[in-house]
């Protein structure tokens, strides 16, 4: 039955009512200014080429459009989809699958088999992963929060077979290799494990303490990458080239260090306020793919600290209001997937700051809505919508287990 225009307008005003524009405008503006910054950075060198200087406005432009039409669909849409069986079953083996193709029946860029061609763009897997691992772990940790407020009891292998898929999951993502992939899906990971309350005695101090020796972990991994080099001479010796670059870049500066040396020269032409939107040096040929993870350096020079610290703090508001959203969620897996979000948006933000100021090693992550890129952009406004989705609940006030469904 066709729905009158009165009725038409009253269920657009509903859903305007309950629209989440803490999320939404940061999100647009973030948009728009990952546009016209790709085309800044991007078209002096397609110049040089003699191809088409605006190829990759349009191309960013486009994935933006489908970003915020994804964004507008799944946050109308029931959630009750979300949390199906059939559906993380379905979406594991076509991950996988992907996952597989990438690593061994593609090209390397950059030294990692990360991308599938589809012609005029790509698609890496490895950024669907963050999406499919939030959903996944939210739903196994609800599930088990649920089943043990039941008097249900889990068998050892009962806790260990989920996480062996995970565990599979990020294996392939790390041989690919893609180690920025494999942290920031892996803090999605650890984050929602340790923010459920099934973790029956381990206290917060415990947990504290874990997350301590995984970081340990991590930077003592790097320094003894720093001092012997097991990597040379196979797959991961790009990776060991960005390790070297971390401690000293200068010494490196023609080979893996030039794009870290070339950031700091951008951000020291910034200063303040910059030299002018399109009046970057360092995008001129000398930082290499200036519009993907070294677009922040970019941002720097033409707009200065103030133009980056304003989209950082933008990038910041909109990452807290989602762990606001999944606070104040009353609903397990609500609160998880929220968390897990947060943590994609935050480590990804870090983890790109780190390495364009030398911070830490380059792993090839993109800033979050600005950085050019589909794969990226579609998965991080579609996981916005689901948030959205989350919060519109929330303020109707209709918020339901989604495991009952």
């Amino acid at each position: 039955m066709l729905l009158s225009q009165n009725d038409m307008m009253k269920r657009i005003k509903e859903k305007l009512k309950y629209f989440d524009y803490y999320l939404f405008i940061p999100y647009i503006i973030l948009c728009l200014v990952g546009v016209v910054m790709v085309y800044s950075a991007s078209s002096i060198n397609l110049s040089y080429n003699g191809a088409q200087t605006d190829q990759y406005l349009w191309k960013q432009l486009i994935f933006a459009v489908l970003g915020v039409c994804g964004l507008l669909t799944v946050c109308h849409l029931s959630p009750r989809w979300w949390a199906k069986s059939w559906y993380i079953l379905f979406a594991y083996l076509a991950l996988i699958v992907l996952l597989f193709i990438a690593r061994f029946f593609t090209n390397p860029i950059n030294g990692a088999h990360g991308w599938i061609n589809l012609g005029p763009v790509s698609l890496q897997p490895s950024e669907f992963c963050k999406l499919y691992l939030t959903m996944f772990m939210a739903r196994l940790m609800a599930s088990r929060e649920k089943g043990l407020a039941n008097g249900k009891e889990y068998t050892t292998m009962d806790k260990v077979k989920p996480y062996l898929l995970v565990v599979f999951m990020l294996g392939f993502i790390l041989s690919a290799p893609d180690l920025g992939g494999f942290m920031i899906n892996l803090a999605i990971v650890l984050v929602i494990a340790s923010a459920s309350t099934n973790n029956g005695k381990i206290s917060y101090q415990k947990r504290s303490a874990l997350w301590g020796v995984i970081l340990a972990g991590f930077f003592g991994a790097i320094q003894v990458l720093r001092i012997w080099n097991p990597l040379e001479n196979t797959p991961y010796a790009y990776m060991h080239g960005r390790f070297q670059a971390f401690f000293d870049p200068f010494s490196v500066a023609q080979s893996s260090g030039k794009q870290l040396v070339n950031s700091y020269y951008a951000i020291s032409n910034g200063g303040l306020f910059g030299l002018g939107l399109g009046n970057s040096i360092q995008k001129r040929g000398y930082l290499p793919e200036p519009y993907t993870d070294f677009i922040l350096s970019v941002i720097t020079e033409e707009l200065g600290f103030v133009g980056a610290l304003v989209i950082l703090l933008l990038i910041c508001f909109l990452t807290l209001r989602v762990f606001l959203i999944g606070i104040r969620s009353q609903n397990t897996y609500n609160s998880l997937f929220c968390y897990g979000i947060g943590t994609f948006i935050l480590v990804e933000t870090c983890f790109n700051i780190g390495g364009v100021l030398g911070l830490l090693p380059i792993t090839g992550v993109t800033l979050p809505f600005i950085s050019y890129g589909g794969s990226s952009m579609i998965v991080l406004s579609l996981a916005l919508g689901m948030v959205m989705n989350i919060s519109a609940n929330q303020r109707r006030g209709t918020e339901f287990d989604l495991l009952d469904r």
